[in-house]
């Protein structure tokens, strides 16, 4: 009986979002040139890395009623990458190494890069995804209020 746009949980609905996002700026930063469209893995990469990512913002920008982020949602939203990260670095203890994926971002691997980059990576992207975060909540908010004063 829930209208088109209102999903049961925004906050879930949100870090999916913020996720697939994420997905798309790394993505697009790092694989951009390094795959080939005549193969079935370039094309999945380009439908994973970038097409998902403009569709699951584009569903949100167009269809999501607005006005239902609180403002530690963002805060919330960080535990997905958080986990990942985690999932990630315990994987990998359990990986020969040298492993091939490993670490599925270069910039993850700290045996190469060391212990105080990774921390400097962790920050950027922690920093980068809580921007990202607010900035989705405030985008939020001022649709939410136009929506109001043009209806």
């Amino acid at each position: 009986k829930r209208t088109g746009g209102a999903s049961p949980c925004p906050l879930i609905k949100g870090v999916c979002t913020m996720s697939i996002t994420l997905t798309g700026i790394v993505g697009s930063a790092v694989i951009v040139g390094e795959f080939s469209l005549s193969t079935s893995a370039g094309i999945a990469t380009i439908l994973l890395h970038i097409i998902t990512p403009v569709m699951i913002m584009a569903d949100w920008l167009l269809f999501d009623i607005k006005g239902r982020y609180k403002g530690f949602f963002p805060l919330v939203w960080l535990s997905a990458p958080f986990a990942y990260f985690i999932y990630i670095m315990v994987s990998a203890q359990f990986m020969e190494k040298g492993a091939r994926m490993r670490f599925p971002y270069p910039f993850l691997d700290y045996e190469i890069l060391g212990i105080p980059a990774l921390i400097t990576v962790v920050a950027i992207i922690t920093l980068f995804y809580g921007f990202i975060g607010y900035l989705c909540y405030f985008i939020d908010k001022k649709m939410s209020y136009l929506e109001k004063v043009t209806t």
